[in-house]
Formats: C-alpha cells, structure tokens, sequence
C-alpha cells in the first residue's frame, strides 16, 4: 500500500511538472504571437514607405541612366572626331614619306606607311564626310605613289638577278646550272610582291603593273639567254646537213628547261592567285618567237629540201619527244588554247609531206630550169646526185619517213595528172605494212629520175657516144649508191634484195639500161677492132712470106683507117669523164682485153724492132703508117674518161 502511494505520488509530481512546462509554453506562444503581430505590422509599414521611397526615386534613376549614356556617347563622339581629324595629319605625314626615294634599305619602315595609309583610307572611306573627300583624295594618291615606288624597286630588283645566261648554261641538261636568285633579293622581292599584290586586291586602291613588269623582264631574260641558238636555227645551211646537228633541236630542250625553271621561280616570288598568270606572261613571248622561227626553218627548208630535209625529221622527232613536257608546261600556264608545240609539230609535218610532192614534182618537170645546166663531159647530171643524196637522208630517218607517208596515204604525193606509172606498184603490190609505202614512193621516184636522165640526154649533140656515157654515169651511179645506201636496196626490191631476180625494180630502171648502153658503147669500138682483123696469106700450100703490091695495100689501108678512128675517139672523147673508176673499167674492159691485144698482135706481124721490118713487109715507110706502138695505145686508152 505505501509502495502505490509512493507510485501516485510520483505520477502527481510529474504531472505537475508537465501542466507547468506546458503553462510556460503559452504563455511563450502568447508572446511570441504578440511579437509577430507588430513584426508584421512593421514591415507592412515598410513596403508603404518601400513603395513611396520608389515612386520619388525612380524618375531621378532614369534621368542619372540617361545623362551617363550621354556622357559616353560624347566621349566616343570625341574619340572619332579626333581619330578622324588625326586622319587629316596623317595623310600629309604619309604622303611626305611614300614621296621619298626608295630603297631596299628602308623598305620596312615604308612598309609600314603603307600600312597605315590603307588603314586610314579604308576608315576615311567609310565615314561619310563632305571635308574627309580632300583626305580620302589625296591617302589614295598617296597609296598610288606608293605602289608606283614599289614597283620600281621591284622592276629594278627584278633587273638586276635578271640577266640572260650563258649560252653552256642555257644548253646544259641539268636546270641545277641555273645560279639562283640570292637569298636575299628573294626575300625582298617576296614582300614587295606580296605588298603589291595587297595593294591591287584591295578594290579601293589604284592597280600597280608590278605583274606587267615581272612578265615582261623574265620573258625578255628569257629571249635574250636563248638569242644565239634562235640566231643559229635561222642561218641557211651551207654544204650537207649531218644528222641531229641542227640548232633547232638544242634550242627547243634548251627553252623547256628555262620554262621550267619560271615555274619555279614565280613559284617562289608571286602570290599563288597571280602564278598562273605570271607564267604564262613570262614564257609566252620566248614561246612565240620559238614558234615563228620553226615557221621560218619550214618556208627554208622547203625551198633547199634536198640538202636540208633532215632538219624537218629531226625536229619532228624531237618535238614529238618533247610532247609531254610541253604539256605540263602550258598546264602549269592553265593555258586555254591548244598547246603551240602542237601546232608547230603540224607545220612540220605538213612541211615534210609537201616535200615529198615537190621532189616528184621536180623530177617530172624535164623543164625545171634549177638542172637545165647540162654536164659538158658526160658525167653525173646534178639531178641525179641531188635524187640519190635526197633518197639516202630519207633512208637516214626510215620509221619517220614511213610513217609520215602513211598519214598521207600511199600514192597521194602523185598530182592527179600526172600519171604515175602502175607497173612498179604492181611489183611491190605483195608487200605490206610500214614499208610498202617507202617502197612505192621511191619506185615512183626512180622512175621520174629515170625518165628526165633519158630526156636530158637528148640535148647532146656531139654524137651518140656522149649520150651513151652520160647514160653510163648516171645509170651506174644510181645503181651504186643504191646498193652501197644500207637498206636502200632492201627498200626498193624487197627482203630478198640479195637475189632479186630479172624482173625487180632495180633491175628494170637502171641496171638493163645500164648493160645495155653499155655493149652500145662498145660499138664505138667496133671499126678499130674490125681495121685489125687480119688473113693469113697462103702460097703453094705454105704460109706466104711476102706480101704482094695488093695485100700491101690492104695492110696500109688497115693501119691508116685504125690511126683515122683512133684519133677520132680519141679526139672526140678525150674530154668525156666517168668518175667512177669501177664505171670505167667496165666501159674500157673489152678495149682492154680484145682491141690492144689485136693490135698488138697485128703490129707484132708487120713490124720487127730492126728497121721497122716485119717478116710480112708492106711498106718501106712503116713509120707513116705505123703512129702508135702498144705501150702509147695503152696509155692512151687509160687516159680515156679521166677529164675532170
């Protein structure tokens, strides 16, 4: 029992204590309720006084705002005023300065003025002041008289590396021979480019003609280094043009490498939007001068061709060598117009073709007064060497030659009158390719040849010995140089040239008629021959001893008709020639091996070595008779056709 009260009372305690705590926390509650009221009631009153403080203050904000805007606007207003109004100094400060001499040495510096010059004209510009005109005026004449200044030292840079090459340099084969610009010319030239070029991209500045000035100083380097083998390549050719000697041929290598080595140079010097254009500029006017003095070697070499065609194959050649070069060249240029190599490589060939006409023209004009003149000796007619000689240089450039012929069509180099003979085609008609066209050219070429010899021949009137040996000459020349021209002979009767038979082309142009007027020039021979054919006298059944007054008669007679006829070939061809001693020892073959030694024999029988008594005696008087012992007709007849 006294264990629960404890326990109640203890409850009753803490209970107490609770109501306690809790009374205080009212009356906290109370308070602090009390305390909110006026807090809110304060700041109520402080969002009126807000409100109100804001209303007063608000228009004196706005009006501060805009007086500080003003403030800064007058101060940028005066900013530019004096930016522009120090323009106005500027421009007379500039221009007293780009007025002055320029020189490498104080190129920065003027650089520099540029720079501000354009600067000043590029504001000036855009402000739209009536008194700014003057200033705007004179900053371009300014600028103007700047690049002009520019481009003087340019030009004269420019000029000074400038200077045309040594002719072994030009013609050296590696462009390393080249001396380079020095370093430090290249590094001025570059900024003075690059300034100009500044200068005429800017579309409110005057343009310069520094680009004019490179073009024209490389282009005029570039001519004068290769003047001399222009020089060379239009001197006329005097005597035999020698194969891949003409100056042409280096002349062309030569101005490849110098339009190379301008690639590279404008490469270095110019701004890439202007290398096209100065390329093309420097390397056009060497081009075209190149270009008209091939046309000239053309119009030369079509009026001396038969000595001079070489130089149209061998330009040829070397321009369809030189194809690709130039085509990376007129590349780089971004030339539009086809490539000029191109052209003139037409010309030459055009030019060969057309010779190809005019020589079998020639040949059939028995009237060209240029081989009217007639060899007074009987020797080869200049016609025929100039053919032969015109054959063998063709025969020098074999693949060109046929392949130039076929691009104009076998049997076209014939006019349509004149009647080209169809037997030689008929004879080469089973060859084919290439060399079937070089083979009919010639077969109309050797027939032409041909032909105006045997007409010429006919101006002769001395006799029919001269004609007879002017044929001789000319047949065994052609015949000769065509076997000793190598492959020549191939050519004209075949593959089997070694064994051609009767009926090959060689043999019926030239080689028949040549045997022929041969054994027909023998017959000039004849009577000699026939005044020393002898009897034999026949008395009682044995050999006479003595000649009766008849037979003695007949014996005078034969020595005075052979001393006649002797003495009229001999007076008559003393001054004939054949050049050719292979010629004359075919010629003089049967009066050698028949004619001496009949008469030495006939001579032998009617004379003796004492007292001119023969064991046949015909005359007290052998020497009337008797004129020429054997050694003098031998001699005589070795000095026959030796006239030079």
């Amino acid at each position: 029992m006294s264990i629960a009260s404890e326990g109640t009372r203890d409850n009753k305690t803490f209970l107490d204590e609770e109501v306690a705590e809790l009374d205080g926390l009212v009356t906290n509650l109370d308070k602090t309720n009390t305390v909110s009221t006026k807090m809110v009631n304060i700041l109520n009153s402080f969002d009126t006084r807000l409100a109100s403080l804001e209303t007063s203050v608000l228009p004196i904000h706005k009006s501060t705002q805009s007086l500080t805007r003003l403030a800064g606007n007058m101060n940028q207003t005066v900013a530019a005023l004096e930016a522009i109004l120090s323009y106005f100094d500027l421009a007379s400060r500039e221009e007293a300065i780009v007025t002055r001499p320029l020189s490498d040495q104080d190129l920065q510096s003027y650089l520099q003025s540029i720079g501000r010059i354009r600067e000043s004209l590029r504001a000036m510009s855009s402000v739209n002041l009536k008194a700014g005109d003057r200033v705007v005026q004179q900053l371009k004449r300014s600028l103007k008289i700047a690049a002009g200044q520019l481009d003087d030292l340019f030009k004269k840079l420019l000029l000074q590396n400038s200077q045309p090459l040594d002719l072994k340099i030009v013609t050296s084969s590696d462009r390393k021979d080249i001396p380079p610009f020095p370093q430090s010319a290249v590094q001025t030239l570059v900024t003075i480019a690059k300034s100009l070029a500044d200068i005429d991209l800017d579309p409110n500045a005057t343009p310069t003609g520094y680009l004019k000035s490179y073009c024209e100083i490389r282009a005029n380097c570039m001519i004068k280094s290769l003047t001399p083998l222009n020089q060379s390549s239009m001197v006329e050719l005097r005597g035999v043009y020698d194969k891949g000697s003409s100056p042409f041929i280096p002349y062309t290598s030569s101005l490849l490498k110098l339009c190379r080595n301008e690639a590279d140079l404008a490469d270095t010097l110019l701004d890439p939007k202007l290398l096209s254009l100065a390329f093309m500029g420097s390397i056009m006017p060497p081009i075209e001068q190149w270009v008209e003095t091939g046309r000239t070697i053309t119009r030369r070499v079509r009026k001396t061709y038969t000595s001079e065609v070489g130089i149209l194959f061998d330009v040829i050649e070397t321009l369809e060598s030189s194809m690709s070069t130039f085509e990376s060249v007129f590349g780089l240029a971004r030339r539009q117009k086809e490539n000029d190599a191109v052209e003139l490589l037409k010309v030459f060939k055009a030019a060969a073709m057309k010779t190809f006409i005019d020589f079998l023209g020639e040949l059939r004009n028995h009237n060209n007064p240029k081989y009217q003149a007639m060899p007074l000796d009987g020797t080869v007619h200049q016609l025929t060497s100039d053919t032969l000689n015109y054959m063998k240089r063709l025969m020098s450039y074999q693949p060109m030659v046929e392949s130039i012929l076929n691009q104009m069509g076998d049997g076209n180099w014939n006019n349509p009158e004149s009647g080209a003979s169809q037997n030689r085609r008929s004879q080469a008609a089973g060859r084919s390719g290439r060399s079937a066209v070089l083979q009919h050219y010639f077969a109309d070429v050797l027939e032409a040849l041909v032909q105006n010899i045997d007409s010429k021949s006919r101006f002769y009137k001395k006799g029919q010995s001269l004609i007879q040996l002017f044929l001789l000459n000319n047949y065994f020349y052609i015949s000769k140089s065509v076997r000793t021209t190598p492959g020549l002979l191939e050519v004209i009767n075949g593959p089997d040239a070694g064994n051609a038979p009767p009926s090959s082309l060689a043999s019926a142009v030239y080689e028949r008629p040549l045997k022929q007027n041969v054994d027909l020039y023998q017959d000039n021979w004849k009577g000699c021959v026939e005044h020393l054919m002898d009897v034999t006298y026949v008395h009682d059944g044995g050999l006479q001893q003595a000649l009766n007054s008849s037979q003695r008669q007949v014996v005078k007679d034969k020595f005075k008709n052979f001393n006649h006829d002797f003495d009229e070939l001999w007076k008559a061809q003393k001054q004939y020639s054949i050049p050719d001693m292979d010629l004359r020892t075919m010629v003089l073959k049967d009066v050698n091996q028949i004619m001496i030694p009949m008469y030495d024999k006939f001579l032998t029988k009617y004379t003796s070595s004492s007292g001119g008594h023969g064991t046949m005696e015909f005359t007290k008087n052998a020497q009337k008779y008797i004129r020429y012992d054997v050694s003098m007709i031998k001699d005589m007849v070795n000095q026959f056709f030796t006239a030079s």
